[in-house]
């Protein structure tokens, strides 16, 4: 069992809007909101674009579901039918 607190955010939008900006705002605030060192998650950033680009080529829809604990963030991006998980611990 697990001390750490979730907290859960997630944003859907059409894979023809700007993926890559709408994923580093979403981030980003993500990021201040809780306090998070950016250079700690960049790969994590890095990785979620590059699925992000693979997904949007065949999705009507995308969404991301943001999860943080105390010391991990996740990034469930899903489309349509197909779903990746990826994270980054400090």
């Amino acid at each position: 069992m697990s001390d750490d607190k979730t907290k859960s955010t997630s944003i859907k939008f059409s894979p023809k809007c700007d993926s890559a900006e709408i994923s580093r705002v979403a981030l980003a605030s993500i990021l201040r909101i809780h306090k998070i060192d950016p250079a700690v998650v960049s790969e994590l950033a890095i990785s979620m674009q590059q699925k992000l680009n693979e997904l949007s080529v065949s999705g009507s829809w995308i969404e991301i579901e943001f999860q943080t604990f105390e010391n991990r963030i996740s990034a469930e991006i899903r489309a349509d039918n197909d779903s990746v998980s990826i994270g980054a611990n400090w």
